[in-house]
């Protein structure tokens, strides 16, 4: 009995030895692949290792295991084993062949309940809970059919000859990866905007097993005399595991701020590590940590972290800013202190006409347009806003203030910026804005005018006033952006996935015009509309007449240009409807966008930054607003704006009393042809699940 623990000693010191090669293998990959310098080296290692230790530690407990059962060298007599014993092979086959059947149809159920038990309820944590429940339960019932299966499998494995050295086994475990490799690489690369995916964070790590496994084929094959001459194998396989351990003790401790921005930015595994870890080692659990950096300046006062609201005056940091907030005078400019508008209608220094249509194209950079001299295949993608545009008063300078859809419109809908909207939850990705912000169409509605939405987009889901117009939209979804419109006509609204690769804007622009011509007849009192375009947002759609020449992120830009170019031509219909009904004479027309796109200009975390709500840099606020108002001369002017100024704006012009608690200011002086007092725009990013 005293021998018994040889076998796993020789088991757990060449799975340490393998694996821990292996992982060491590709750190020094990722090191070249960083680059700069080789200060961060230690750092990299260190991560490296603490992927790489448990897989090993984990496969030479295994083989410990199967030492202790079977003998030493029991997996290679195995696979010998199952060459010679052809009734063997196709037993071990038919056994996999039936287990891998039952998985695919447990994998299917489980994915086909969580999205009525998870994806599609507010409560995720009872929802995910009843799924574990079903799932086990589940389990059972699957289990039944692997004796048919079985026997059925079995059957056909009977005419499936072995490849060569390989047996059978082997063979169908190899072509099963190989397919699913494949099948893998056809969906990321066809179905999915895979360039955002920072696949090579999640291919390099996934290669340890891979190269573990050659490494393996080559010590005990062609190499295995070689490795026979290495002395004291299992000593220098404990000594590299005694490192693993210390390593990431020493080397993460007090990175410089050059090893910081080299393994976030620049290495395959460093961002994902990194943000796992500041996950895992939070002090004060108050959803920040100071490790390796990290943005938590006090990781022992949960009430002190980046997030938390700067109280000036009390001596400590509340934000991690830079120092305690000073108390100042109140200062009209800043965005926390602004003096509120007036709350009585003052007489317009320029008059809106009747009525106020407002063109919203979702994520439209303003350089994208041809106004702002961006042209692709040698012209302007956008004739239609460029013609709008001669006609306009066009602010070069307009700024979102928030990079995504669900900060930017509850942003510019309420004049507020995005942390002072009320919503019911403010760590949300589709927060409900409570029914106490004060939007724009209430105020309009207020002083009198029809006020109508046209949008066909789960956002914008109003369940309580429109069952039927989103019936495959989630039961969660409740933006409540809607209030205070007399219609919103959202019809054929898609799910979230599905919206994403759904060409919606022909059909909003038609139900729009409809709408516009029905006005036009009726001639009657007048109103405010908002027309929602989707079309520049991911998942980019192909469309007849733009084909697609390129590849990689200029691929994933020209297809982002060419929907520009689609949606350019639905603006032109509602432009055209706006012309032949005569509502153009009387209706100020307002084009304008909630936020941009990426496309890698900057690098963030180690991934570039190809889609929007991940930073606020330019690419992602800088947005197009352009006012046409009849008998306003066309102007460009370079002021600075912000979206929030855009609800101020149409109250001014029409005449109708702002709410007090609006933030923006009103436009309509530049409007006018005056000038505007400089102020600075703000943008904010908000934390959000996804």
């Amino acid at each position: 009995m005293s021998e018994r623990p040889a076998p796993y000693r020789s088991g757990l010191v060449t799975g340490l030895g393998v694996v821990l090669l292996a992982g060491l293998i590709l750190a020094l990959g990722d090191v070249v692949h960083t680059g700069g310098g080789v200060g961060f080296v230690p750092a990299l290692l260190a991560l490296w290792a603490m992927i790489a230790l448990p897989v090993a530690l984990a496969v030479g407990i295994v083989l410990g295991a199967g030492n202790a059962t079977w003998g030493e060298g029991w997996l290679r007599g195995m696979f010998r084993r199952l060459r010679e014993d052809h009734e063997l092979d196709r037993t071990v086959a038919a056994i996999l062949i039936a287990a891998a059947i039952v998985g695919g149809l447990l994998a299917l159920v489980i994915s086909k309940l969580a999205i009525g038990l998870v994806a599609d309820v507010q409560r995720k944590t009872i929802g995910a809970l009843l799924l574990g429940v079903v799932t086990v339960a589940t389990i059972p019932v699957l289990a039944l059919a692997l004796l048919p299966l079985y026997r059925g499998a079995r059957r056909v494995m009977a005419f499936v000859p072995g490849f060569g050295p390989l047996s059978r086994v082997v063979a169908l475990v190899v072509g099963v990866a190989v397919v699913g490799a494949l099948a893998a690489a056809f969906v990321v690369t066809r179905k999915l905007d895979y360039q955002v995916l920072n696949l090579g964070s999640l291919i390099v790590p996934a290669l340890l097993p891979v190269v573990a496994l050659a490494i393996a084929l080559i010590a005990w094959g062609p190499g295995a005399g070689v490795r026979e001459r290495v002395p004291r194998r299992g000593t220098i396989a404990l000594v590299a595991a005694g490192l693993a351990v210390l390593l990431p003790l020493v080397a993460l401790r007090s990175p410089s701020a050059a090893t910081q921005a080299a393994i976030t930015e620049r290495s395959y595994v460093g961002a994902r590590m990194i943000k796992l870890l500041r996950g895992l080692i939070d002090r004060d659990h108050d959803g920040y940590s100071a490790f390796f950096g990290g943005p938590d300046c006090d990781d022992g006062n949960a009430a002190v972290h980046p997030g938390a609201t700067e109280v000036p005056g009390n001596g400590i940091d509340d934000n991690c800013v830079g120092g305690d907030g000073k108390v100042e005078s109140a200062n009209p400019q800043h965005p926390q202190q602004a003096q509120p508008p007036p709350t009585k209608p003052t007489k317009p220094a320029l008059s809106g006409g009747k009525n106020v249509v407002v063109i919203f194209v979702d994520t439209l950079r303003y350089d994208k347009l041809g106004v702002a001299g961006y042209q692709r295949d040698g012209q302007s993608l956008t004739p239609n806003i460029d013609a709008f545009a001669k006609q306009a008063v066009v602010f070069e300078r307009a700024y979102a203030q928030a990079p995504n859809t669900p900060r930017s419109v509850p942003s510019f809908m309420t004049s507020h910026f995005p942390s002072q909207v009320k919503y019911d939850k403010r760590f949300k990705d589709y927060g409900t804005v409570l029914d106490d912000n004060d939007t724009l169409f209430e105020a309009m509605k207020a002083g009198g005018f029809t006020t109508i939405g046209e949008s066909s987009h789960f956002y914008f889901c109003n369940r309580d006033k429109y069952p039927d117009s989103c019936d495959g939209v989630v039961k969660w979804m409740k933006s409540n952006i809607t209030q205070g419109a007399d219609l919103w006509d959202n019809a054929a609204a898609a799910n979230i996935p599905e919206s994403n690769k759904d060409t919606a804007g022909p059909r909003v622009a038609k139900k729009a015009i409809a709408k516009l011509e029905e006005l036009a007849k009726a001639d009657g009192p007048k109103f405010a509309m908002i027309v929602h375009l989707f079309e520049p947002h991911s998942t980019y759609m192909e469309h007849p007449g733009f084909k697609y020449t390129e590849r990689g992120i200029p691929g994933l830009e020209q297809k982002y240009d060419y929907e520009i170019a689609f949606v350019d031509g639905v603006i032109g219909q509602l432009l055209d409807a706006l012309e032949k009904t005569g509502l153009a004479k009387t209706t100020t027309v307002v084009l304008m966008s909630d936020h941009g796109e990426a496309f890698g200009v900057h690098n963030v975390a180690g991934q570039q930054m190809l889609f929007h709500g991940q930073t606020v840099y330019n690419e992602l606020v800088h947005v197009p607003l352009m006012f046409r108002v009849p008998g306003a001369a066309p102007r460009m002017t370079k002021d600075v704006v912000q979206l929030i100024d855009l609800a101020p704006t149409i109250a001014a012009l029409f005449g109708v009393a702002p709410p007090a608690s609006w933030q923006g200011r009103s436009l309509a002086p530049a409007l006018a042809g005056e000038a505007l007092p400089p102020q600075p725009a703000f943008s904010k990013l908000l934390p959000a699940p996804e």
